[in-house]
């Protein structure tokens, strides 16, 4: 556990996308603080920015301007291989697509993660990946390959994989895109349950009008500016 409480925060952070003479500034001056155990949504138009919000908040691109800290450590400077360790270590992704290496099973896709090279290491990585999947009403999928799951099940995967790693930010780029209204629904209980309990800060960008009941705070992103939504 980490005793890492305001997880994530962005200090007027704007990017700056240039080609040739034309620049388009996809965030302008955006300050954002996520505290464990919150859950925010981003919400916005296509093209606000809001990839661009959760790639510069996950340590994967630099801001043009502004500050970002991940618990408490400045990451706007860092060099590759330590951004790579802050990534691995603190953040937890979640995407549309599901990202699962189709060549292993669920119980293997999230193993991975957590395994850390030695043999009692493995064994312990097992029974945490197995115990996540049951959690997530996946105990009859555990060997199975992501081409024979639903959509609705490897997203659950996908999310069971961010959980198990220990990250204290997991970021989720619209994490119902793919899901029937139901099966949507019942992942973001589970993932707001689940991050609660683990107090880990969560950021789901979504234009999923149904998810706003699930989030503490919803932002609104248009323009590349931030605002409160109610």
């Amino acid at each position: 556990m980490s005793d890492c409480s305001l997880v994530l925060n962005l200090e007027g952070v704007s990017k700056v996308y240039r080609s040739g003479e034309f620049s388009v500034r996809a965030l302008d001056k955006v300050s954002l603080q996520a505290h464990a155990g919150e859950m925010i949504t981003i919400m916005g138009p296509s093209g606000s920015g809001k990839t661009t919000l959760l790639t510069i908040a996950g340590a994967l691109l630099r801001p043009t301007e502004g500050r970002v800290s991940i618990c408490g450590v400045d990451v706007t400077e860092m060099d590759q291989g330590r951004l790579a360790a802050i990534r691995r270590t603190k953040v937890g992704f979640i995407y549309q697509s599901f990202n699962l290496l189709e060549a292993l099973s669920a119980v293997e896709n999230v193993r991975l993660v957590i395994h850390n090279g030695s043999r009692a290491g493995a064994a312990q990585a097992m029974a945490r990946a197995m115990d996540l999947l049951e959690v997530f009403g996946l105990s009859h999928r555990m060997h199975s390959l992501p081409r024979k799951m639903s959509d609705g099940e490897k997203q659950r995967v996908a999310i069971a994989r961010a959980l198990a790693k220990d990250a204290d930010l997991i970021l989720a780029d619209e994490p119902t895109a793919n899901l029937d209204a139901k099966r949507g629904q019942e992942v973001m209980a589970l993932l707001r349950e689940k991050a609660l309990e683990l107090r880990r800060a969560v950021i789901v960008v979504s234009h999923d009008e149904r998810i706003r009941q699930f989030a503490q705070r919803v932002v609104w992103l248009e323009d590349g500016r931030l605002r409160d939504h109610h």
